[in-house]
């Protein structure tokens, strides 16, 4: 889920840019098996996980 800035470089505390959370986040739901949903709008996850 979280890789280094390099292959040699970790800054656990560094900048974190959306991108970066993004992807951390992408990576951890592909993890837990939740599934991709196609031609969704950018709040549907939060939506489905606030009715949980």
């Amino acid at each position: 889920m979280i890789r280094g800035v390099s292959a040699t470089k970790f800054t656990p505390y560094g900048t974190l840019t959306r991108q970066q959370a993004a992807l951390m986040l992408e990576r951890t739901l592909e993890y837990l098996g939740v599934e991709k949903e196609s031609n969704i709008g950018p709040y549907h996850i939060a939506i489905k996980l606030r009715k949980a």
